[in-house]
């Protein structure tokens, strides 16, 4: 398993952070390729044009994208066509270190749950308590990067 990389990391929750408060909710409907073709005054005639497609695929892609069914290659056809460039990214809901972490604590209360239902069984006690030996657990996750 690799480490993780905490440079990436931190470089990565700064993009995110960046990306997250210029596109904070914003979302258009039906869709950005129907926006910005209004937007631009262009007809679904010269779009499917200067795509190189029918009308009828143009229109089809517009409603593809507000069934969230559109391909990317479809939306960077018609971004181009349009003069624009298509942003594609995935955005983290927390910051990554924060991710990881509630995704280490998962996996380890996982492992603790397995491990004491075993020791109970065989009728053994732990000394630690759950608390010590969850933040240990954790602690050797990240460390590793084995946190799913």
């Amino acid at each position: 398993m690799k480490t993780l990389d905490h440079l990436a990391i931190s470089q990565a929750n700064r993009r995110i952070k960046t990306i997250r408060q210029a596109f904070k909710g914003e979302k258009v409907r039906p869709g950005w390729i129907h926006y910005m073709r209004h937007i631009l005054n262009m007809t679904l005639k010269k779009l499917a044009e200067r795509v190189g497609v029918s009308i009828a695929t143009v229109a089809q892609a517009e409603r593809g994208e507000a069934a969230e069914k559109v391909t990317i290659g479809t939306l960077k056809a018609m971004a181009r066509a349009m003069e624009c460039e298509l942003v594609y990214a995935f955005i983290p809901k927390k910051d990554i270190d924060e991710l990881l972490k509630k995704q280490a604590l998962e996996k380890a209360k996982r492992i603790l749950s397995t491990a004491d239902t075993h020791m109970t069984l065989e009728n053994q006690r732990v000394e630690q308590s759950v608390q010590d030996r969850l933040e240990r657990l954790v602690k050797k996750l990240l460390d590793t990067g084995d946190v799913w």
